[in-house]
């Protein structure tokens, strides 16, 4: 039975939200930390006998867990979520609480429930032996805010503290070399989600121009074993790929989930087939047989959605083999599923507005805007593209990072609009890139909405403007769309 304390914690954080909502504020992170703070032990309770499934990782996150949930609401489930993205301690707890509602009207319903919950790579240490997820999705590590998170090896060690406290089994990015090898020690709940060598083989050397395949990246060019600077016989982006190494030969383990495509075809543009394929336990993406394949459209645009794509139906099947559901979770089934799943705001959500259209894209670090370039780039209704750089707490204080990135073998499209705290600092990288200044609209956060208004007026009736902001930027972003446009708050 619920302890005195804990119905004092849910309540003290209702009237919390209760009040945030009434000043017209978000209210997704305050009530789970006023309940934090009277019940510390309040997540844990709520998560108690429950099937959760945790996301963590650099990029994808957010994506992965929109796709995680809306597979399980096709598969008939009841779906309790943190659909705001507010990932830290207080952010689940909030969505817990506020689920219980739903929960307990599944159950007298008779109806399953899944908790799908998105946590913070750096907080994951603390949060899983709460939750005591039944399957968690560990999707890749990047750089990203060096001020916050410190070097990719402790976050790595954040997250392998996460997974010794629980007894989840891992779903984990076979072609990421730092993100594999949490494996060790764990070899028995491990399984492995990625690319199809021989599709990354096959587009790297037929369509080397579109594969937006770079040298190694400085965030995984190492072995962390021996040393020695490992070798690639195909990549996707970044340093994710069919890595080994020479000395300890250590290398890229074969997922049993994995993603099949063909370049030939533009991965920006919407409708895009790949194929998704289960190699089943015991087997791997080489043996040819007992696979089994599905033919999907991809719902969100876009080449690093082959892995949010593929990690989400693993995960979705994973937990069907968990609890004992295999039939409504089948790998079919699921599949079929991610069709039908759309994009979370800030993830390639196209919006539109009027006859326009717009298409927000969220980029925190080095290889987030690389994707998002290389996606406008190759997008056939790209007209014009809106940066806006932030430099906050949240953001990271260190904006230098933007000169990581490979600007110059990008094509931007005609019209570029800049802006944010930082503007000057994201123009002056633009112009180094070799676009002429006669292009860039550049203008201060603090008219940021203005320009947001000229670049929508200046767009053709049919083709999208980009927008690539930040983290806070993309929050004020979201908050003008409210205002100006009458586009559902973030939290809805």
């Amino acid at each position: 039975m619920a302890s005195i304390r804990f119905h004092i914690a849910v309540f003290s954080a209702k009237c919390t939200h209760l009040a945030l909502r009434l000043m017209g504020r978000g209210a997704t992170t305050l009530p789970g930390k006023v309940a934090v703070k009277i019940d510390p032990k309040i997540l844990k309770k709520l998560c108690e006998g429950r099937n959760c499934v945790t996301i963590t990782g650099t990029n994808g996150k957010t994506t992965t867990t929109h796709m995680i949930t809306d597979i399980f609401r096709n598969c008939g489930y009841t779906v309790v979520t943190n659909v705001s993205g507010a990932n830290l301690l207080s952010g689940v707890t909030t969505s817990m609480i506020f689920g219980m509602k739903d929960m307990k009207k599944a159950e007298k319903e008779g109806r399953k429930i899944i908790c799908v919950l998105e946590t913070d790579e750096a907080a994951y240490g603390k949060i899983a032996c709460q939750i005591m997820p039944k399957v968690s999705v560990v999707t890749n590590l990047f750089r990203d805010q060096l001020d916050r998170f410190g070097e990719l090896a402790h976050t790595r060690d954040l997250i392998a503290r996460g997974l010794d406290s629980c007894e989840a089994d891992i779903l984990l990015n076979s072609d990421d070399s730092l993100v594999s090898e949490l494996y060790k020690g764990r070899e028995g709940r491990t399984i492995f989600y990625g690319l199809s060598e021989e599709s990354m083989h096959y587009n790297n050397v037929t369509y080397p121009d579109k594969s937006g395949v770079l040298p190694a990246s400085s965030d995984a060019e190492y072995c962390t074993g021996c040393k020695t600077k490992y070798d690639y016989t195909a990549r996707s982006f970044g340093h994710l790929g069919a890595f080994s190494c020479k000395t300890c030969g250590k290398k890229r383990k074969d997922p049993r989930f994995f993603v099949k495509y063909d370049l030939a075809k533009n991965p920006s543009d919407e409708g895009y087939e790949l194929s998704l394929l289960d190699a089943g336990e015991g087997r791997d993406e080489k043996s040819g047989t007992g696979i089994t394949e599905k033919r999907v459209k991809l719902p969100i645009p876009g080449m690093h959605n082959f892995y949010n794509s593929i990690a989400a139906v693993s995960a979705c099947v994973r937990m069907g083999e968990k609890i004992g559901d295999t039939e409504a979770l089948s790998f079919e089934k699921c599949a079929a599923a991610l069709e039908h799943v759309e994009a979370a705001f800030g993830r390639m959500e196209k919006i539109s507005i009027g006859d326009k259209k717009i298409c927000v894209l969220l980029v925190k670090n080095p290889v987030g805007l690389d994707r998002a370039l290389s996606f406008v780039a190759g997008a056939s209704d790209a007209e014009g593209i809106y940066m806006l750089l932030n430099s906050n707490i949240a953001d990271g204080k260190d904006v230098s990072w933007i000169w990581d990135v490979d600007f110059e073998s990008k094509e931007f499209p005609e019209k570029v609009y800049v802006s944010g705290d930082r503007y000057g600092d994201m123009m002056l990288r633009i112009l180094y890139s070799g676009v002429d200044r006669s292009r860039i609209v550049a203008k201060p956060m603090e008219e940021c909405a203005d320009l947001l208004d000229q670049a929508i007026s200046d767009s053709t009736p049919g083709k999208c403007l980009y927008i690539l902001p930040n983290y806070t930027s993309m929050l004020a972003l979201r908050s003008i769309l409210v205002k100006r446009y009458h586009l559902k708050d973030f939290w809805k």
